[in-house]
Formats: C-alpha cells, structure tokens, sequence
C-alpha cells in the first residue's frame, strides 16, 4: 500500500500522503518537507 502517490489526472495532478494521522506527527521536519513538495507540486 503507498505511503505517498502522485499522479497526473487529465489536466490536473493528483497528491495523496497517508502520513500524519496523529499529530505529533506533523511535527517533523521530513513529513513536513514531503507535504509542502507535494502541494506544491500538485498546484502548478
């Protein structure tokens, strides 16, 4: 099962992460850093 996908969806992009189901979670700088880089991605 993917932890993290990305995939192009006809004109759009598509950005999905199962990580940081618990909060302490998003305290982490990697979990941050792949967030942001798929936003970011995903919105161009």
């Amino acid at each position: 099962m993917p932890v993290v996908y990305k995939s192009a969806y006809g004109a759009g992009r598509v950005f999905y992460t199962a990580l940081g189901h618990k909060p302490a979670e998003l305290q982490k700088s990697e979990i941050i850093t792949i967030l942001e880089r798929g936003l970011l991605w995903a919105a161009r």
